[in-house]
This record gives C-alpha cells, structure tokens and sequence, in this order.
C-alpha cells in the first residue's frame, strides 16, 4: 500500500473538491458549498506553497485568511428553510 500521496494528486483532489463546492453551492446548498470551497481551497495553498521555490509569508497568509473568512461566513449564514418558514409565518 502506498505510505502517502503526492503533492500533485493532493492539489488534484483539492482542485475537484473545490469544483463539487461550487456544484453545491449553485445547486442551492449555499453554506455547504462554501464550507466545502473554504477547506479544499485551503489544502490547495499549502500544498502549493509547499511546493513553491521560494516561499514568501504573505503568499500564505493572505490566500489561507480569505479561506478562514469564507468558512467563518458560511457558519454565520443564516439557515434559508428556517428563515423562509418563518417568513410565511408572519404572513
């Protein structure tokens, strides 16, 4: 069995994991997709700034902020099922 994976099949799967977010997330599932981008994003840029020759702070530190700031979002998004029942309750 193989001991790990390769950086390359790692930002592979990263990279689908972001295309089936964003599938998700126009589907209407919109805090699932996000949570779903927000990781995979995340794994995508370390294991490209692991890769990377030169490694500069802010070329990690910015990208992976963005990351945390979309899933920090996608927790505080309010639920819309809830949202609408309660709507059509008050009318």
């Amino acid at each position: 069995m193989r001991e790990s994976f390769t950086l390359d099949q790692i930002r592979r799967f990263s990279l689908i994991a972001v295309l089936i977010g964003v599938v998700i997330g126009v589907s209407g599932a919109v805090r699932t997709g996000s949570i779903i981008i927000s990781l995979s994003a995340s794994i995508f840029i370390l294991a490209r700034y692991s890769q990377s020759p030169v490694k500069r702070g802010i070329e990690l530190v910015l990208p992976i902020t963005i990351c945390a700031l979309l899933f920090i979002l996608a927790l505080s998004l309010p639920d819309a099922r809830q949202y609408c029942a309660r709507t059509q309750e008050i009318k």
